[in-house]
């Protein structure tokens, strides 16, 4: 029971009820559909119906809680970077799922513990800074992803997440992998049917349902900005840099623009 024993934690439930609370209309829909789909890949994995398909519907959840965090950004403050990503574009939905997905793992590295507060109903961050362990609210103002505080623009934050592959062709190549992973899912190529083993699939549901809670948390997050947080603004712009590259501007055959 890999997606319920995520979803039925408190901080789990603190995020999936502050959403509710605060996201509305496409946002909140994304937000919801995007939570059904993850109770019903772990509903068609346990009754043994098809592991490929569970594992769709995990997917499916991510890319709806990428809409959800888009077009809440839209909504709060950050249309003009959010507005660059396509949320019926598979393969830039990816790198949106791509970038969290590296986000997560540095946050792992730095050894980030959340924890819900009972009395305050809120949740609490502890990252170990120094010697010390520091305690605040969890919000999006309290990370960076730039290694270097001095310069918190998006062109760096670009620079770090393309810095981890070996070169932009791999970069390009991962995020094409996991967009295309859909298909690979449900269609069968040269070599037969696609499968998924059991263990295979509970580490995919496991994955996705963590990005998919992280996204919604994220999208809800956003509804409180008053201002734009350096974070977001770094975000969404490294993000539009990898589009960039993944999903080229159309050009005119004939005209040329």
């Amino acid at each position: 029971m890999v997606v319920k024993a995520i979803i039925d934690h408190p901080v789990a439930d603190w995020v999936y009820r502050r959403a509710n609370e605060r996201l509305s209309g496409r946002a909140l829909s994304c937000a919801v559909n995007a939570r059904n789909h993850l109770v019903r890949a772990q509903r068609i994995a346990d009754e043994g119906i098809s592991n490929t398909i569970a594992y769709f519907c995990a997917t499916h959840a991510t890319e709806e809680a990428v809409a959800a965090f888009i077009t809440s950004a839209k909504e709060h403050g950050y249309r003009k970077l959010a507005g660059k990503v396509n949320i019926r574009d598979h393969a830039q939905k990816a790198v949106v799922a791509a970038y969290v997905q590296i986000i997560a793992g540095y946050a792992q590295d730095m050894k980030l513990a959340v924890a819900h507060h009972s009395e305050s109903d809120d949740v609490i961050a502890r990252v170990h800074i120094g010697y010390a362990d520091k305690v605040y609210p969890l919000g999006l103002r309290l990370f960076s992803f730039n290694e270097n505080g001095g310069d918190p623009s998006p062109e760096a934050a670009f620079e770090a997440f393309s810095s981890l592959f070996p070169s932009t062709d791999e970069m390009v190549e991962r995020v094409h992998k996991r967009a295309n992973f859909r298909d690979q899912a449900l269609y069968a190529g040269d070599e037969g049917g696609p499968a998924l083993t059991r263990k295979q699939l509970d580490e995919g549901l496991r994955e996705h349902t963590f990005l998919t809670l992280g996204l919604i948390w994220a999208a809800m997050d956003v509804t409180g900005h008053t201002n734009q947080e350096p974070f977001v603004v770094q975000t969404l712009g490294a993000i539009s840099s990898v589009i960039n590259i993944v999903r080229p501007p159309k050009v005119c055959k004939h005209c040329g623009k």
